[in-house]
């Protein structure tokens, strides 16, 4: 048998091993690196993946848990005390030693009076409903957030797809250009201008491009991304959210978390004055034991109660002070609700503006100027017109989409700020984001 033939085999064998194994670690690997990357990302998976990696919020976490160790506290009876009282003894004279002495073994504690243990945990139960609410609009301020950074990109997706297509309209315009600069029809001034509109369109593309990119990584760092795990969102910027009348709102604006803010100040406030009131309330202090009298070797009980004087009058100031604050705190939250309905009037009329532009445009204004950029093309192509109102036309329709992509994406921020403020879900709701992450490419 030839052995060196057979050693050969066997390493070509391992080798052929060894390159298949590897083979499949960097198929497998770069199979797991793909699933783990994502082409677009949709409204519902910003939201969900910011609530759920935002230390913001988890910071409320720890201060409801805070708070949860207070009230176990405020739960707590006064304590038993035990005591030792030793008397009469290595004194001088007949009480030199222990011969007189005089041994006290005692228990005492305090009687609360006036209530004091409910005063206390309704104080704390107090200042975790008032951390709740802060919870909640913090929360609303999160989702308003992330939902403009999403616009944005949504934004600006469809403002390239714009500048792709005006990029498109110079090149061809170039091409026509030159064509009729060759065949004399033309001065070679317009083909250099022509030439000087298509590099400003590609510029302005790698631009928008640069920006694309920017408003991606800004909203992937909402749930702590650096470096972003997809390249776009999915999104259709013109599926807008239902429309709620300013009456609806207005009349659902007491459940406003920025006013229930101040209902739950106002909360915190009265329990505060309440536990005033109470510790305004002297407790007893009450003390029970046994004596050992050595001298004459008899035992007796002692007994004794002591109540502190003029508690009331200590705390009078102290009452008076929060006293204010609770009525300072009622005026704020009624200069807060003007101010929160004039922001809502306000951004009530925004969004109802951005869609009348939005209607207007796509409806009455656009298409007719589509129409006349057709008309002029074949007209300059003629010789009719002149490359100035060529470049003209084509610059109002460039601007008009421009303007329709800038209404619509203002009629979803200010849906944003209405949902901020008011609470009423208008983005944020599961129909709206999934309608609004349904991707159009129109």
């Amino acid at each position: 048998m030839n052995w060196s033939y057979f050693k050969a085999t066997v390493n070509v064998l391992k080798k052929t091993i060894r390159l298949s194994v590897l083979s499949f670690i960097v198929t497998t690997n770069i199979a797991f690196a793909n699933d783990l990357y994502l082409e677009s990302v949709s409204l519902s998976d910003a939201i969900q993946r910011t609530l759920a990696n935002n230390p913001q919020l988890t910071a409320f976490e720890y201060k409801q848990k805070r708070l949860g160790g207070e009230l176990v506290t405020a739960e707590l009876k006064p304590e038993y005390n035990f005591g030792v009282e030793l008397e009469n003894f290595a004194g001088t004279g007949d009480v030199s030693g222990l011969s007189d002495a005089e041994l006290t073994l005692s228990i005492s504690s305090v009687v609360e009076l006036g209530d004091k243990v409910n005063s206390r945990k309704f104080y704390v139960n107090a200042q975790k409903q008032a951390i709740a609410v802060e919870e909640r609009i913090q929360t609303l301020d999160i989702l308003g957030e992330v939902t403009t950074r999403y616009i944005d990109v949504l934004t600006l997706q469809q403002v390239m797809r714009v500048n792709e297509n005006a990029e498109k309209l110079a090149r061809e315009t170039y091409q026509t250009v030159s064509k009729k600069v060759r065949i004399g029809s033309a001065p070679s001034s317009e083909q250099k201008r022509a030439e000087a509109a298509l590099a400003t369109a590609r510029l302005k593309t790698l631009t928008i491009s640069k920006q694309l990119d920017a408003s991606v990584r800004k909203l992937a760092i909402m749930w702590g991304e650096q470096s972003p795990k997809f390249s776009r969102v999915s999104g259709d910027l013109f599926a807008f959210p239902k429309t709620i009348s300013l009456e609806y709102i207005m009349a659902q604006l007491s459940q406003s978390p920025h006013l229930l803010a101040y209902a739950e100040q106002s909360r915190v406030q009265q329990a505060q004055l309440q536990l005033i009131n109470t510790q305004s309330k002297a407790n007893i202090t009450w003390s029970a034991g046994i004596k050992r009298l050595e001298g004459s070797n008899d035992t007796t009980l002692v007994a004794g109660v002591s109540v502190p004087l003029f508690t009331s009058d200590r705390n009078r100031g102290n009452y008076q002070s929060q006293k204010a604050k609770l009525s300072e705190v009622e005026q704020q939250q009624k200069a807060a609700e003007r101010v929160l309905y004039s922001q809502l009037a306000m951004f009530y009329a925004a969004q109802e503006e951005a869609r009348l532009t939005v209607e207007a445009l796509q409806t009455n204004i656009i298409p007719p100027q589509e129409e006349a950029l057709a008309l002029v093309q074949k007209a300059y192509s003629d010789g009719r017109f002149s490359y100035l109102e060529l470049v003209s036309v084509q610059k109002e329709l460039i601007d008009m989409q421009y303007a329709l992509i800038f209404a619509a994406s203002d009629v979803h921020k200010q849906s944003v700020a209405i949902e901020a403020l008011s609470g009423i879900p208008l983005i944020s709701s599961s129909n709206t984001a999934s309608q609004l992450s349904s991707f159009s490419e129109n």
